[in-house]
């Protein structure tokens, strides 16, 4: 180990210690009482009504019975009327209304088995006879029999119903009460701090706290440090273990795992092996801190101390621990490449050292404010001490706000290639707003007076910011758990998984939510009051969503989607191959089966979930007929690509004309058709214009089409051997049908040429082109056989001035025989001219 290490963690080991021997004693003197004022207030006497409130335990132990329901209901109504009682008092009797509440939840939910038989009776029985009817006796007589036994047996349930109703009511009342306490608490003016009366006050207080601290050590270390004490031992053997799982085995994981964290080459187990490093240095401090608290108890230490009657010590030991593995979980100060904010070597270090001092500042303020009931009794001490916790907290945040926002904006340096910041610079900022609202606000707060509501502020926005920080590492720990598990995310490729940071944020927003409402002020009884809502629902009209229905309607219609899907697959790859079914009349089936498998799926998921969705017909009436109106063109199209795969004019594969376009048809959907012309270009047709408009199917029932192959030979032909040559031709081509047979005609006479054509039935319309290329070459070459010509076009020149024009001529031949003059180009510009005349 080298001399600075172990000089630094000398001094972690007396810092620590020193911290928890200052915590301790103050903790330690405020009795329960004091938590109690500290929960709702300065202490008041208790009234007649809060001395006969029973435990709430015991309301919850068994279903309360009528008369003690009523009792219950007369002392809330009292205790909302008489407005003394601390806000314990007052959790405490909601909390045995809210066990009432769920009695009464439950009966309803469950209903009644007799009620329910007789409704089946009754159902026996048929409908009631209408106005004016009547029905014989006997039945009557027992319709009315069955109507009181109903009566009679959903007694039980009206009752639960209105005492339902009555509990929601009082809990609501309640409710608000106690927030209006707690909101006077939190705005209580205190003395200024700034007044030196004030000051002599909190000083004075302040020596008697000192005196009381040092009888306390000296009576506790004389009792139990002596040598006598047989558990002095223990405690020491305790005490060491607490320190060695701290100081020892923890550096020892942790710098194992940071090994690995660098030098493994895969991106997702580096992360994982950075993860377990970061837990180990929570895991092994915390234990070793309990095991530490554990053994003050054997030295002396009253028995009040213990983790179960007392938890502010375990608090303040957690914010510690928790502040430091906060700090190097977000800045590593001593691996860059896990760092999650990009700073240099230095600033880490000092955002570290920041996050610990915040902590240990935040740790001896919950002391003081644990103990300041019993011992501060005079509002100016409160004041006064409550500023240089606020002062100190304040400055590090400031600080620390800044080291973020630079983080987030810096890029990293070339030597700090491998840094992989997961912080992003708005977030940062509005880390960075919240902590200098914090330290800011609560400073001038306090030194206003307002004492609480300075702590609030700043214990507020400080857990927002533990809260923001553990989430961006448990996003960092999760994603990359996820890469490493599936294999990606290797040698720093870029991660192959798009939907995996929604579903992380997502997942962590759901877990952190609570947490930061409890962190603004929000009570764990409302917590509580939001997931009842959630659970049982909110009624709009006669449906009832709550989370149970929403996700019976979510898992219902995935399951029955993922049925469809695999459905088609097996009938698209397995069972229509199999068949005699054409590829066009395959497709129609296997999405006219997805359709009808969504449409059952969506009705099985709402009747599942238990959605009625009656009162939502007259807004489905309205809203079809403002679709109709809107939607005039869609509807259409999604009625015509009905039409289209029912009635099947149009089916894939078909060779068709429509709107100018010929083609291939290739998908047909509920808006459109997809057609792929000969130019391989696709073209997309609404499926209105193939109902409503005029389509040429070349393949509708057979893909045989005729094909015309004009033929003109000369003049003076042998018009038998003509035809024949055609025929033969056709009667060669193995695409040529024989049923009807080929024809050869012979058409007219032409301008140039005897017209003729050769028309037959081939097999595949698709294949004109080929054969008609075929059967050119073909008959081409037999023609030439046969010294039959193929005539050329003939056309008759008439000429005007030819006399003219052959002097013209004549004299540009003479010319030409003789020696050229030196400007030759206008020797004969007669000739030239009478040329460019003719």
């Amino acid at each position: 180990m080298r001399p600075r290490d172990a000089v630094r963690r000398w001094r972690a080991i007396r810092l620590f210690g020193a911290m928890l021997l200052a915590c301790v004693p103050l903790a330690a003197v405020t009795p329960a009482a004091s938590q109690e004022a500290v929960a709702g207030g300065t202490p008041t006497r208790a009234s007649a009504v809060e001395r006969t409130l029973p435990d709430a335990a015991s309301a919850r132990g068994a279903t309360p019975q009528a008369s003690e329901i009523e009792a219950l209901f007369e002392r809330a109504k009292a205790a909302l009327e008489t407005d003394t009682l601390t806000q314990t008092a007052l959790e405490s009797l909601r909390a045995e209304l809210a066990a009432v509440r769920d009695a009464a939840t439950g009966i309803v939910e469950a209903g009644s088995v007799d009620a329910r038989t007789v409704e089946a009776k009754i159902e026996a029985l048929g409908p009631p006879p209408k106005e004016g009817e009547s029905e014989p006796e006997e039945i009557a007589e027992q319709r009315r029999q069955f109507e009181a036994e109903l009566a009679e047996a959903n007694r039980p349930i009206r009752e639960a119903q209105e005492t339902l109703t009555q509990a929601d009511l009082l809990i609501g009342e309640f409710d608000s009460l106690i927030r209006r306490k707690g909101a006077a608490e939190l705005l209580k003016l205190y003395p200024s701090p700034l007044l030196p009366a004030n000051l002599h006050t909190a000083a004075s207080d302040l020596a008697k706290l000192a005196g009381t601290v040092r009888a306390w050590l000296s009576e506790a270390s004389s009792a139990g440090l002596s040598p006598g004490n047989e558990r002095l031992m223990p405690a020491i053997g305790l005490f060491l273990l607490g320190l060695s799982l701290i100081f020892g085995l923890q550096p020892v994981l942790a710098r194992k795992f940071d090994a690995a964290a660098l030098t493994e080459p895969a991106r997702g187990r580096r992360w994982l092996a950075a993860a377990a490093a970061n837990l180990v240095r929570l895991a092994l401090p915390l234990a070793g801190s309990l095991l530490i608290l554990l053994a003050l108890p054997l030295v002396g230490i009253p028995a009040e101390l213990s983790l179960r009657s007392h938890p502010p010590i375990l608090a303040m030991v957690l914010i510690a621990i928790g502040a430091h593995w906060l700090g190097h979980t977000l800045f590593a100060p001593h691996d860059a490449r896990h760092r999650l904010v990009a700073l240099s070597e230095r600033r880490a270090q000092i955002a570290f050292r920041l996050c610990q001092f915040v902590g240990a500042v935040a740790a001896l303020e919950l002391a003081l404010e644990t103990a300041r009931w019993r011992f501060f009794v005079d509002e100016a001490t409160v004041a006064v001490t409550a500023v240089p916790a606020i002062l100190l907290a304040a400055g590090a945040l400031w600080y620390l706000s800044h080291l973020v926002q630079e983080g987030a904006v810096r890029a990293p340096t070339e030597g700090e290639r491998h840094m992989q910041p997961r912080i992003g610079a708005r977030f940062a900022g509005f880390v960075a707003t919240l902590m200098r609202l914090a330290a800011g606000g609560s400073v001038a707060l306090v030194l206003a007076g307002y004492v609480n509501l300075a702590r609030h502020l700043a214990d507020a926005i400080v857990l927002t910011a533990v809260w923001l920080g553990l989430a961006v590492f448990l996003y960092a720990v999760a994603t990359s758990t996820v890469l490493a598990l599936v294999g990606r995310g290797e040698a720093e490729e870029e991660p192959s998984l798009p939907l995996l940071p929604v579903t992380v944020v997502f997942l962590l927003a759901l877990l952190f939510a609570p947490l930061l409402a409890l962190s603004w002020g929000a009570r764990m009884t409302d917590i509580a009051e939001a997931w009842r809502l959630i659970t049982n629902g909110v009624r709009i009209g006669d449906v009832q969503l709550s989370l149970g229905a929403l996700l019976t309607l979510v898992i219902v219609f995935t399951a029955g989607m993922l049925a469809t899907r695999w459905l088609q697959r097996l009938l698209r790859e397995t069972v229509l191959p199999r068949t005699r079914l054409d590829p066009g009349a395959r497709t129609a089936l296997v999405t006219g089966v997805g359709y009808v498998g969504l449409t059952l799926a969506a009705l099985l998921a709402v009747s599942f979930a238990g959605l009625n969705l009656s009162s939502l017909a007259v807004v489905a009436g309205a809203l079809s007929v403002g679709i109709g109106f809107g939607l005039q063109t869609i509807v259409s199209n999604f009625v015509s690509g009905i039409i289209l795969l029912v009635e099947r004019p149009i089916k894939e594969g078909d060779w068709i004309e429509v709107s100018g376009h010929t083609g291939i048809v290739r998908k047909i959907a509920v808006r459109s058709t997809r057609i792929e012309t000969f130019d391989r270009h696709d073209v997309i047709i609404p499926n209105q214009d193939l109902i409503a408009g005029t389509v040429k199917n070349m393949t509708l029932t057979s893909s045989a089409g005729r094909l015309i192959v004009p033929v003109g030979v000369a003049y003076g032909s042998d018009l038998p051997a003509v035809t024949r040559i055609l025929l033969d031709a056709a009667g060669q081509e193995p695409e040529v049908l024989h049923d009807p047979d080929p024809q050869a005609l012979f058409l007219g006479l032409g301008d140039n040429a005897l017209e003729f054509e050769l028309r037959c039935i081939l097999r595949d319309v698709g294949q004109t082109l080929n054969v008609k290329s075929r059967l050119l070459m073909a008959i081409y070459e037999n023609l030439n056989k046969e010294g039959i010509e193929i005539p050329f076009p003939q056309r008759d020149i008439h000429l005007r001035d030819v006399e003219r024009i052959a002097d013209a001529f004549r004299g540009v031949r003479r010319e030409s025989s003789e020696p050229a003059p030196v400007h030759s180009a206008a020797a004969a510009p007669d000739a030239g001219e009478a040329i460019s005349r003719s």
